[in-house]
């Protein structure tokens, strides 16, 4: 008798175990894991093609290499007409006098009116586009045929008329890149403007305007 009890137990005993393996659950836990990838961006020293003459058009290239959005705006400065130490904030086509003996005279200079267009060329968008594709955002102020004044070229980024409120961000092509024209006009009186060589310092200045998902 007590040996059949034993095993009766022994049994009773072994049937939780049965129970709880007998039954299988499927856990799935789910994560997000992100890579921040930076962005970067180089430009190429610009390329330059020189107006012949007084009234003609000079072309600056710069090509601009970005994995993400940029901004573009200009700032530049010049001698006043009265001297070579106070500076417009502005850049305009100058040179310095010089006598009949081809001394400089200090603190005389000559400007020339000058202008400024740009063509935006090799985007995949840019921000201000009435729809994407739009031709004719990527010309600022008249392109190649220049009309915007050296305080237009370089307002702040905030204020209307500048290059970066005229483009918003821009967006490089799948390779990465796209190309920036600046085009520029200097223009002088034929009978009391020197002749010479007239010059002006411009810098691009090119943002990170970093787009990123939405979701």
């Amino acid at each position: 008798m007590r040996i059949q009890q034993l095993k009766f137990l022994t049994l009773i005993s072994l049937l939780p175990l049965l129970s709880s393996t007998s039954v299988f659950g499927i856990v799935q836990d789910a994560v997000v894991i992100e890579f921040k990838h930076p962005q970067t961006i180089a430009v190429d020293m610009p390329q330059n093609t020189l107006g012949s003459a007084s009234g003609s058009v000079a072309a600056t290239i710069w090509t601009i290499t970005s994995n993400n959005a940029v901004g573009i705006n200009f700032t530049g400065n010049s001698p006043t007409a009265d001297s070579g130490t106070t500076r417009l904030a502005y850049p305009v086509f100058s040179k310095q006098e010089v006598d009949a003996s081809g001394t400089a005279i200090t603190d005389r200079y000559d400007h020339l009116v000058t202008t400024y267009g740009i063509f935006i060329d090799g985007t995949d968008s840019i921000a201000n586009e009435s729809t994407r594709g739009d031709a004719a955002i990527k010309t600022y102020q008249g392109g190649i045929v220049p009309t915007a004044t050296p305080t237009q070229l370089v307002e702040a980024t905030t204020i209307a008329g500048s290059p970066f409120s005229h483009y918003g961000a821009i967006m490089p092509s799948d390779a990465g890149q796209f190309q920036m024209t600046l085009y520029s006009k200097g223009i002088g009186n034929q009978d009391t403007t020197q002749s010479g060589v007239y010059s002006t310092t411009v810098t691009a200045v090119i943002t990170a305007e970093e787009q990123l998902n939405i979701n």
